[in-house]
């Protein structure tokens, strides 16, 4: 280098001191002559073949029709196969230049090209005159992926720890529809893109009609050159693989060679450098188009309730998110088990989260509620999510908050409006509204039931909220007689509607607990007697219900009713709806209720 610098500033100061203007002869235009060569058989063997020149032109390049080239007077060409092939040798001099051809014969393949283990798992051998197709692994977690630039120095190992992409998570970026064939003949690759390509943000620019992809970074029209070839090294026991006229796979990042990290029959696990940000190195699974590869090991489906104790559910990261079960960090508080899932966020964007797939649908009749453990190093909203596996049935999303930090603590999400026997398929999003990352732990995740409610309404501390329909009408007043035996501030108004079902209802915290007594009362003061109906109903299914009637039998002044449910199980009922007057219509008449207990 130091000959280099120390030569073109010597070039330099010549110039500038002793530059004048010269006349400069170009020389004749070379003719034919000038460009024959000689073919003869190196010592090598019958495949390897040496060409000569022995003109005096300053540069001779050489195409062997093999898909190899060279430069030089004296050039070796190694042609594996049987077969004719058309050379081509290019001779410049100062006057210009001059190509001339000649055909060469190889009479039999070399049989030592069909040994070579890594040629014959990359094309499939010499059998194999259709060459070898692979394809992105895009059926499995962990296609495609990222890491740092300086991985494999000092000790550390080529692995994507940046990012892992889930299962089919590229799917509409151009990545996914691409094939690329290898074969032995003429060491050629057949890119074939189906129209477009899958590319980094850094590379945008060098692709015309290049758009952002709806799966992240850019996507663009892009045909591969009909003629590409590849070429094997290696350096310090790797392996390496180049193709020449822009030849890529998968992800373009600006380079054409890739490290071959493992290869076999069906699959071939390759990393790759970025060529505008080299603190990166890019990763890709392929395998070979038709192959399936076998299933997991362990279970394909998650059982409820998960607890990572005694099998490793098959959660499924994405949004760059990964899982894994690990020992338990912080075995404390309120989890001490010994195992747990771990699930580290990834960056893109809020929906970066975990998933798996059920072994049955869920059923919502009575254990209404989900929850689990959860460690998180910040506090956020956590969301889970209810899907069917055939995509049939409409997502639930319920939020929760996340009020600990760096400790233990129990979410419960309320699906109790979620159909039964829909759902087979969760997901989980921790710090949902954040783009941050982060590691998070989870565990013991269960379906239970609401705590049973025992019912006391008594409209002093606050509005109940009760839901008025049938054109009934409902406020929260003063009581109109505080006399006799009910002294109470506050008491609810009905001012009855124009059906015969008009009337109004609320929603208990939870389902109603009859363990320990089975009749209401409720304390009415109406203009008239007549049928008060009192009914119970699940909120999941109001079809599950119990009407009880009694009759009224004072008229402007307060009197307590007692409705009997004897026989009513515990856990079942969540919500009470009293009708006033029942069965009459086409009037507006007004009662007044209070004290409804469970007693």
């Amino acid at each position: 280098m130091k000959n280099i610098i120390r030569t073109f500033l010597l070039g330099t100061i010549v110039c500038l001191w002793g530059c004048q203007e010269e006349n400069f002869d170009l020389g004749p235009i070379p003719g034919v002559e000038e460009a024959v060569f000689s073919v003869a058989e190196d010592t090598q063997g019958a495949n390897y073949i040496v060409f000569t020149n022995s003109s005096v032109g300053f540069l001779k390049k050489w195409d062997f029709g093999n898909g190899s080239s060279a430069e030089g007077d004296v050039v070796t060409a190694y042609y594996p196969f049987k077969g004719n092939y058309t050379v081509t040798v290019t001779v410049f001099t100062k006057g210009g230049s001059v190509t001339s051809t000649q055909q060469v014969s190889i009479a039999t393949t070399d049989p030592e090209i069909c040994n070579v283990e890594i040629l014959q798992l990359l094309t499939g051998g010499c059998d194999a005159l259709e060459g070898k197709t692979w394809v992105i692994d895009a059926d499995r977690s962990g296609h495609f992926g990222l890491g740092p630039g300086t991985a494999g120095v000092g000790g550390a190992t080529f692995t994507p720890d940046w990012y892992k992409a889930g299962a089919n998570e590229k799917t509409g970026g151009g990545l996914y529809n691409d094939e690329y064939t290898f074969f032995l003949n003429e060491s050629r690759f057949v890119q074939e893109t189906n129209g477009d390509v899958y590319l980094n943000g850094g590379q945008a620019g060098n692709f015309p009609g290049s758009e952002e992809s709806p799966v992240g970074d850019y996507i663009a029209p892009f045909t591969a050159a009909e003629i590409i070839n590849y070429s094997l090294s290696e350096s310090d026991g790797n392996q390496f693989i180049s193709f020449n006229n822009n030849g890529f796979i998968g992800y373009a990042t600006g380079v054409n060679t890739y490290q071959i990290l493992s290869i076999t029959e069906d699959e071939m696990f390759i990393r790759f450098r970025d060529e505008v940000n080299t603190d990166f190195a890019w990763y890709h699974r392929l395998i070979r188009k038709g192959y399936v590869p076998p299933p997991p090991p362990g279970p394909s489906t998650t059982k409820f309730p998960v607890d990572f104790e005694t099998e490793v559910p098959p959660f499924n990261g994405f949004g760059g998110s990964t899982y894994e079960v690990i020992e338990n960090p912080d075995a404390s508080g309120a989890n001490t088990s010994a195992k747990v899932g771990q699930y580290i966020k990834g960056f893109d964007g809020n929906w970066a989260g975990i998933e798996t797939k059920l072994d049955a649908k869920l059923d919502f009749s009575t254990n209404t509620l989900i929850e689990y453990k959860v460690w998180s190093p910040v506090a956020g909203r956590a969301l889970f999510k209810l899907e069917s596996q055939d995509g049939s049935a409409t997502p639930v999303e319920v939020f929760v908050d996340v009020a600990t930090t760096n400790q233990w603590e129990v979410l419960t999400f309320d699906f109790s409006g979620a159909a039964s026997d829909t759902y087979d398929k969760i997901a989980m999003f921790l710090d949902f509204d954040n783009n941050n990352g982060g590691t998070f732990y989870f565990d013991d995740i269960r379906q239970t039931a609401p705590p049973l409610a025992s019912v006391s309404i008594d409209f002093e501390a606050s509005d109940p909220g009760f839901a008025p329909f049938g054109g009934n009408v409902y406020n929260y007043v003063d009581n109109p007689d505080a006399s006799g035996i009910n002294m109470s501030a506050k008491v609810g108004e009905s001012v009855h509607g124009h059906e015969s079902w008009a009337g109004m209802s609320t929603d208990l915290a939870g389902p109603i607990d009859f363990s320990s007594s089975s009749t209401f009362k409720m304390k009415v003061r109406g203009p008239a007697t007549g049928v008060i109906k009192f009914k119970i109903e699940s909120t999941a299914d109001s079809n599950v219900n119990i009407e009880v009637d009694v009759n009224s039998t004072k008229t402007d002044e307060w009197e307590e009713l007692s409705f009997d449910f004897s026989g009513a199980a515990s856990g079942t009922y969540d919500r009470i709806v009293v009708f006033f007057n029942f069965g009459t219509t086409d009037n507006t008449e007004v009662f007044h209720f209070d004290d409804i207990v469970l007693q």
